[in-house]
């Protein structure tokens, strides 16, 4: 009877092979495929943000004679943003491009490629630049080195080919992925100090602080003081003011 039924098992089992046009060993390899692949992130068409820093510059110079211009910044401290940016796309530093057992994979120096995506390997990234080949794509590091086993996306995801590939030239390589852009023209924390010259003998000063959500706007407060030397308290600025005119003035930041 258990051999019945065995007999039985394996014919069910290859009657089942093929149903119209749907196989269930397509269906098995997609399985198995799921556990010798790796997931893709897709990009959309604008650059992917990868990380944002802050960088913070100080105009701060104790005990020195300075001199300052009317409608010109005496002391300030700027927090700007930086963005690193995956770009889109990526350019052949050189003519060349990846050899080995089958067709190779060349490209023009400063030649353009899409890239469709990134994928995580052994805790590096790396995007998907496509080839002629329709579904394979090398696997680019964002230093713009060439990972050797190119891949393919199969179920939406890429699977390693066995067969390496080696750079040829020996250097081949793309220009770096990773794209820095700098906006310097909004800062998003700090002060600025500015002096505005004198109006009825005053000496005036504006005193801005940016807005920590970001933008260029922020709080200002202008200041007045006799048109005199000696020193003077800005907030937490102590300012020593050697002469002052329409045009300048000569001063020293004595802490801040």
């Amino acid at each position: 009877m258990k051999k019945f039924a065995l007999v039985f098992g394996a014919l069910w089992l290859s009657s089942c092979v093929y149903a119209g046009n749907v196989s269930v060993w397509d269906e098995r390899n997609q399985f198995v495929e799921r556990f010798n692949s790796y997931p893709i992130e897709f990009f959309a068409q604008e650059p992917l943000l990868l990380k944002t820093e802050y960088v913070t510059e100080h105009s701060k110079r104790t005990n020195e004679l300075l001199t300052a211009y009317t409608g010109y910044s005496m002391l300030s401290t700027k927090t700007y943003r930086k963005d690193f940016m995956i770009s889109d796309k990526v350019y052949a530093a050189m003519d060349g491009g990846m050899v080995g057992v089958g067709a190779p994979i060349m490209f023009r120096n400063d030649e353009e490629s899409p890239i469709i995506g990134q994928s995580r390997i052994d805790g590096e990234d790396y995007v998907l630049v496509p080839t002629d080949i329709e579904s394979f794509v090398l696997l680019v590091r964002r230093d713009g080195t060439v990972y050797e086993y190119p891949g393919q996306i199969r179920n939406k995801r890429l699977v390693l080919l066995d067969d390496a590939m080696l750079p040829s030239p020996s250097n081949f390589h793309f220009k770096p992925v990773t794209v820095t852009t700098t906006n310097k023209t909004k800062p998003e924390m700090g002060f600025d100090l500015r002096y505005d010259g004198i109006n009825n003998g005053k000496m005036f000063f504006t005193y801005m602080t940016y807005d920590p959500t970001g933008g260029a706007t922020g709080a200002f407060e202008v200041l007045d003081f006799p048109l005199k030397a000696g020193n003077y308290r800005i907030n937490n600025i102590v300012l020593k003011v050697i002469s002052a005119s329409k045009e300048k003035i000569d001063y020293m930041i004595l802490n801040s």
